[in-house]
């Protein structure tokens, strides 16, 4: 289990074998509980309290990851300085994402986020008929999702076979990976315009800054995503920085752009709700000289919107209900047992 502390003015010692915990309610009622350290996988802070240097120690001595978090994104982690689960899961990624089986076993996210693409362009068919051609683009993500498996298959066959030379082809992998996304979401946000109101429709993906509403509505949402995307997989026990797919730059969280391609579609399918509920207010959005963005009324609206509508969203994962903030936690750890396991496996 995780000890996951968000309440102001915490408190965490020692007693015995066991974290001891106090937590102090806005009526003012004190909540008193111990946790054997045997039953803790991970302690994770957020807010104001107090962790004892000897619940410190405890969580050391048993290898537990202590994690802090500002505003939902992690700052910092204690843990043991010797080999434990947490460096094996590292040393494996690591391992893995300088072979051509890490190149493969990523890829699953990108066809992964296909599959979404497609399933997503299938709903707004059946609720905006006669819009625009879907099955057309829903067809033509479906065969560059095949190609794209195909590439991959060939890829692992090479390997297999020792044709190709993964050191010199390492970039040009990952970037024929990267193009066949791209095509796919091309098609993909072409199927979203078809159903937007006039004043919402766009020319085209655009970032830093957006160039339109949509686009302004869309980054605000992945900017919220990827914190909680980020701090998933440092609970996990993995390294944001050792990626698959994206490329490796100083100081980039590569895994997280490479994990977080599953769950874009999440903030999609809010943006478009929140746009035809036609509550959004023109003051919502600051004119920028090269573009817009949401302004802080906008902003406060929006992320208020996402979380009730999008991150509070019920998924199921192995039988069970999880909101989609947990949901992600739990398919990270799945990827982090599988990477520990050394059992990669693809679509």
């Amino acid at each position: 289990m995780d000890i996951f502390l968000k309440t102001n003015g915490f408190f965490i010692s020692k007693k015995l074998d066991r974290f001891y915990i106090e937590l102090k309610k806005e009526s003012g009622e004190v909540i008193k509980t111990e946790v054997p350290s045997n039953k803790v996988e991970r302690i994770i802070l957020s807010n104001n309290g107090t962790i004892t240097t000897s619940a410190i120690n405890l969580a050391i001595d048993n290898n537990i990851p202590i994690i802090f978090l500002k505003w939902e994104e992690p700052t910092g982690m204690v843990w043991h300085c010797k080999i434990g689960k947490t460096a094996k899961i590292r040393r494996n990624q690591l391992k893995i994402s300088e072979s051509i089986e890490g190149i493969i076993y990523g890829t699953n996210w990108i066809i992964l986020k296909m599959k979404n693409q497609i399933n997503y362009l299938k709903d707004l068919k059946k609720n905006h008929k006669n819009k625009g051609d879907f099955d057309n683009l829903i067809n033509n993500i479906e065969l560059n999702k095949n190609n794209l498996i195909n590439y991959v298959n060939s890829l692992n066959e090479n390997n297999k076979n020792n044709i190709i030379n993964y050191e010199t082809n390492q970039r040009e992998i990952k970037d024929n990976i990267i193009g066949y996304e791209g095509i796919s979401s091309k098609y993909y946000f072409n199927g979203i315009n078809y159903i937007l109101p006039k004043n919402y429709k766009f020319s085209e993906r655009s970032r830093r800054p957006a160039k339109d509403k949509f686009n302004a509505l869309l980054n605000y949402g992945y900017g919220m995503l990827y914190p909680i995307v980020e701090k998933s997989i440092i609970v996990a026990g993995l390294d944001p920085y050792i990626g698959f797919i994206h490329s490796d730059n100083y100081n980039k969280t590569t895994l997280v752009y490479d994990i977080i391609e599953i769950y874009r579609v999440y903030i999609d399918r809010g943006v478009v709700k929140y746009i035809n509920s036609k509550k959004v207010k023109e003051s919502y959005f600051d004119k920028l000289d090269n573009g817009v963005s949401l302004s802080n009324d906008g902003k406060g609206d929006f992320a208020t919107y996402i979380k009730e509508n999008v991150f509070e969203k019920e998924m199921i994962f192995k039988n069970k209900k999880y909101n989609l903030v947990n949901y992600i936690q739990k398919q990270c750890y799945s990827i982090a047992k599988t990477i520990k396991d050394d059992l990669l496996w693809f679509i």
